[in-house]
């Protein structure tokens, strides 16, 4: 006979299982008292909405709940937001698994990421990013109904540091030597546009004006928090315009990618963070101020340069920025004046 229900979960002394009296029948919960106690409330909550049918998710693996994530994030947004969740949650599960049940996740998992993601150096926003990306799983479980709560609500990240370092000449030209010719493409494009990494990776021909010597980017970083989205415009410097025009001698379609690897496929965002440390550790450019030369060093370069030989105003728009505080609420520039500012960013006539 089931004993009465009390609300909570109470130990069957045969079984040693925690177990809970539901419709009048004795159900086993789990072994362990705490995740018992989670998996009640969960029968507990299924059973109000009418959904006790439903799948069990707490003894489903974090990889399974992650699939299920990603499948919304898939549908929902951009493919370079899809992209990057992606690689977060691949990040996470090379260092916890692929079998961690979602009821025992907690907040040691986040810690062991941490420490992890340090001792291969990882950067802190690299791991702050990817401690996010795991607890906005629970947190998504949550408002689709399929979690009751999330097990890591709350966890002291690492702080994201500033970028600070740049690179000096002698350092660029010895990242050059140590470099592939696709790459080396890819060094010296980002290095005069200023561009961010992932739009230099994701531009196509469509996008490649020739004759204006344009780089025009519908889909970019700030597009969101504009007011009127409008898409980043990016004149090119003459070597820029003169190694696009080289490269599209050779045939391609207008969804093909400009900048290709040495095997001609378009560069990932691992494969460009592996390759630049390799690079790096080639040309032996060592830390300064405990910072790394990374992709993104590039572009805080361009910027440095800039600063005196355009107004500020002038010198965010042409970097894509959107603040407030740096565009004095949306500046709006024509080409033909952005154009003039990268001539003069680049000592031009």
């Amino acid at each position: 006979m089931a004993r009465k229900s009390s609300g909570k979960p109470w130990l069957h002394g045969a079984s040693g299982w925690w177990c809970a009296t539901i419709g009048g029948k004795r159900k086993k919960l789990d072994k362990d008292y705490k995740v018992a106690c989670r998996k009640l409330k969960a029968r507990v909550t299924q059973a109000k909405r009418g959904d006790a049918s439903g799948r069990e998710w707490l003894d489903a693996s974090f990889s399974e709940l992650a699939d299920e994530y990603l499948d919304h994030i898939k549908a929902t947004k951009k493919p370079a937001s899809y992209v990057a969740f992606r690689y977060g949650i691949l990040r996470a599960l090379r260092i916890l698994g692929t079998k961690l049940r979602v009821c025992e996740c907690r907040k040691f998992h986040l810690a062991r990421i941490e420490q992890e993601m340090t001792k291969r150096h990882y950067s802190p926003t690299t791991i702050k990013d990817t401690i996010t990306t795991v607890q906005q799983v629970f947190n998504w479980a949550v408002e689709q109904e399929l979690l009751d709560s999330s097990p890591v609500p709350k966890y002291r990240k690492p702080r994201a540091r500033r970028r600070t370092r740049i690179i000096s000449p002698s350092e660029f030209k010895a990242l050059l030597r140590g470099s592939d010719r696709p790459f080396r493409r890819f060094l010296i494009a980002l290095r005069l546009t200023g561009c961010r990494p992932g739009e230099l990776r994701s531009l196509i021909w469509e996008w490649v004006d020739l004759e204006r010597g344009l780089w025009i980017i519908p889909e970019h970083k700030t597009i969101t928090r504009q007011r009127e989205p409008r898409p980043r415009i990016i004149p090119l410097p003459r070597t820029v315009l003169m190694m696009c025009r080289w490269l599209a001698r050779k045939p391609h379609k207008p969804a093909d990618h400009v900048f290709l690897n040495q095997h001609g496929r378009p560069y990932t965002k691992d494969c460009l963070v592996t390759k630049m440390d390799r690079i790096r550790e080639r040309a032996k450019l060592g830390t300064k101020g405990g910072e790394r030369v990374v992709l993104y060093s590039a572009r805080h370069t361009y910027g440095t340069d800039g600063v005196g030989k355009v107004s500020d105003i002038e010198l965010a728009e042409l970097m894509g920025h959107t603040e407030a505080r740096m565009t004095h609420r949306y500046v709006h520039l024509k080409v033909e004046h952005l154009q003039d500012i990268q001539r003069r960013v680049q000592g031009e006539r």
